[in-house]
């Protein structure tokens, strides 16, 4: 009896250190490695809705964002998991929209999404009401909230010709980040 429950006591705290490892890094803005760490350890910790909610959100921050159609659609027990999953699904959709409308010169403007804080969904949005001007294939668009951030999208092929979007962000002209999506 005493050996089982040492057995379920160190499983209980191997489980619960997976969680506190993935936030730590969340904590720490170490999005990519949380993103990997998530990814590794997800089987072990699928029926944990914080832990695959964390893993969406800081595969989100990083250029795999692809990586949150898993969370996205394990999550569903919980009003604030569905609402989690719907937010994934959002951004997912506004990625392959965006990117269609650039490649594809896919018309927008008839859409309506739902609208988020992150980045690609500001600019989704602002792709869609046409605010941008384009020249020599970079669409530029100013923040309609925060006049010190733009963007830059455009397109650009690896060795393999694949098309990546990447999003330039600068604030008061000073680049700050980027995203390169598949």
């Amino acid at each position: 009896m005493r050996k089982l429950f040492l057995i379920m006591l160190l499983s209980l705290i191997a489980y619960s250190s997976n969680l506190s490892t993935l936030y730590h890094y969340y904590e720490k803005q170490e999005y990519d490695k949380g993103c990997d760490y998530a990814m590794k350890y997800y089987s072990k910790n699928k029926n944990d809705e914080k832990f695959v909610a964390l893993y969406g959100l800081s595969c989100l921050e990083t250029n795999n964002i692809h990586r949150i159609a898993t969370p996205m659609i394990v999550l569903k027990d919980t009003k604030s998991s569905r609402e989690n999953a719907s937010y994934f699904g959002t951004i997912l959709l506004q990625k392959q929209l965006l990117k269609q409308a650039i490649l594809d010169g896919k018309d927008l403007s008839n859409l309506r999404l739902p609208k988020t804080n992150f980045v690609l969904s500001k600019i989704f949005n602002l792709f869609v009401d046409k605010k941008y001007t384009l020249k020599d294939g970079v669409y530029r668009l100013k923040d309609s909230k925060d006049k010190d951030m733009s963007y830059q999208v455009y397109l650009e092929k690896d060795k393999k010709d694949i098309d990546y979007m990447i999003i330039d962000i600068y604030e008061k002209d000073k680049f700050i980040k980027r995203y390169r999506y598949k």
